[in-house]
């Protein structure tokens, strides 16, 4: 039976948590084979737009 693993990824804004959480969590999904599960909870949503590969998201200014 596998074993719940959790990492957490924390610092000051702009500091590059978003690029380094995925590419960590991507490379250990391949490498172990399992299915992992990201939560953001950054307002701007950098783990949507990270995984589908889409734009940054227009703003009203």
């Amino acid at each position: 039976m596998s074993t719940l693993r959790q990492i957490a990824f924390y610092g000051k804004g702009g500091i590059g948590k978003s690029t380094t959480s995925q590419n960590t969590l991507a490379a250990m999904a391949h490498y172990f084979g399992k299915k992992i599960l990201i939560v953001g909870c950054d307002p701007k949503a950098d783990f949507t737009r990270l995984i589908l590969h889409e734009k940054a998201q227009c703003t009203i200014m």
